[in-house]
């Protein structure tokens, strides 16, 4: 099942659904959850289920707005999620390239036929980067960023993981509606970076397929505009001289790290001593100085560039985000 949250998107979504439809593994149903989207969006959308059953749509009644609350309505109230065996998410706006999901399944079930078919599956691809226009900037994102993740433990330090091109197993999906059904469940909670932190917490396989799978879409509508991919010289001395702002940043994910962390504590399925690791991640991001210190050099930790792990490891470890944690002082975080 293909998990699509959508709002007001009528420029793009034309060429995305007809990308969903040219997939040449055509067992796949686009489940749809529509947050209040304008009628020109609606009508391509009305045209595109008439014409394909597998286009379904349901309206978003999580209680909450956005891409947050529509992603977890597609998570908490899609019915009939129990017969499918995989899912993938999709942006408003992104173009799949025809044997996305082909590669996607045949990887997933060659993974689960020699490690087990019980095997949590969450794995991610290369991208290519598109202008609003469909122009490519960049036909290898993966190196311009450094996106691939080879450390499980390296999601709870930094956030790096872009949803739409997640490709996950029903244990991955169902242990998310449990801790995601919670009605206090924190907005402030980063769901791709959630769902692959999950992933890891209940030991899946994370392989990064190196192939272009799909085109990521960057224009100034991405809720992400304000990112900067480019991890160079520039973007380090920038870093010193805002070093506030990165302080903060950083102090945004420990947080974010450690309330998902609480919830994945609280899962049956999570093995004892995987949950002694995230215990001790959690500790590491609260305190900070000595203590992260050692839990980093442990696990390894490595943020994707050396600049970038070294500033992360600095304003963690120098404990200089620790007065962020005291969340009725800070709570905009």
């Amino acid at each position: 099942m293909i998990l699509c949250p959508l709002y007001s998107s009528e420029e793009y979504i034309g060429a995305e659904f007809e990308s969903v439809e040219k997939q040449t593994y055509p067992n796949w149903t686009l489940m749809i959850s529509n947050d209040n989207s304008n009628e020109a969006t609606m009508k391509i959308l009305r045209d595109f289920m008439a014409r394909d059953s597998r286009v379904k749509m349901m309206e978003n009644n999580s209680g909450r707005r956005g891409p947050h609350g529509n992603y977890r309505n597609l998570i908490i109230n899609t019915e009939g999620a129990e017969d499918y065996d995989y899912f993938a998410y999709m942006d408003n706006d992104d173009i799949w390239k025809p044997f996305k999901l082909e590669h996607y399944v045949n990887l997933a079930e060659h993974i689960k036929k020699v490690k087990g078919q019980d095997t949590p599956i969450c794995f991610s691809c290369n991208m290519e980067i598109i202008d609003s226009e469909g122009k490519l900037r960049d036909p290898d994102f993966a190196s311009t960023y450094e996106y691939e993740i080879k450390n499980p433990m390296d999601a709870f330090f930094t956030h790096r993981v872009f949803g739409c091109n997640l490709f996950l197993d029903r244990q991955v999906y169902f242990a998310l509606r449990e801790m995601m059904k919670d009605p206090d469940f924190p907005e402030t909670i980063s769901f791709d970076n959630f769902t692959y932190q999950t992933a890891a917490a209940l030991g899946a396989d994370l392989s990064f397929v190196p192939n272009v799978l799909m085109s990521y879409r960057r224009h100034f509508t991405n809720t992400t505009k304000e990112a900067v991919y480019t991890i160079d010289a520039k973007y380090f001395m920038r870093a010193l001289k805002e070093l506030k702002q990165v302080i903060h940043n950083n102090a945004f994910i420990a947080r974010d790290s450690m309330d998902a962390i609480d919830y994945m504590l609280k899962l049956d399925q999570i093995s004892p001593a995987k949950k002694k690791e995230l215990r001790e991640i959690r500790e590491a991001l609260e305190e900070g100085g000595v203590k992260a210190m050692k839990v980093w050099n442990k696990y390894h930790i490595n943020c994707g560039n050396r600049l970038r792990t070294a500033e992360n490891w600095l304003s963690l470890c120098l404990g200089l985000e620790r007065k962020y944690m005291d969340r009725e002082k800070y709570p905009e975080l």
